[in-house]
């Protein structure tokens, strides 16, 4: 989009385009760690709740986690962010799990939340990454 914008007279009469970017550098709603929480918590709560640990099902069932996690974040219109769902469930056996994330991003847009539920019989661990898109 291209403004025009003339300068004094004396200055020849010659014209200065001045030039506005029509990217968006910051988001109009940030990425909110509280709200995308407690969504992974509700989703986790309400699906894996009475759930028995199956080994051959889990794999399905941890990417309807991850569906209905991305599906419920919609409607919180983080507009222009990337989301990536990741979910992890498991059998409680007395185990301990260790996960890590790496990535880079910018301080000011991006973010993350994450939230687990634990039964005594199932786990299940959901993290969020919010990226916004240049």
């Amino acid at each position: 989009m291209a403004a025009l914008e003339t300068l004094p007279e004396d200055a020849d009469k010659k014209k200065r385009v001045i030039i506005e970017s029509p990217l968006l550098y910051a988001p109009k709603k940030k990425f909110r760690v509280g709200q995308v929480r407690d969504t992974i918590a509700a989703v986790l709560k309400e699906k894996l709740k009475g759930l028995v640990y199956d080994p051959e099902t889990s794999p399905g069932v941890a990417r309807d986690l991850a569906d209905s996690i991305k599906s419920d974040l919609k409607d919180l219109e983080f507009e222009r962010y990337k989301l990536v769902v990741q979910v992890v469930i498991g059998e409680v056996r007395g185990q301990s799990m260790q996960m890590a994330s790496r990535c880079f991003w910018d301080l000011e847009t991006d973010d993350y939340a994450e939230a687990t539920y634990n039964d005594g019989n199932v786990f299940g661990v959901g993290v969020v990454f919010g990226m916004f898109l240049l």
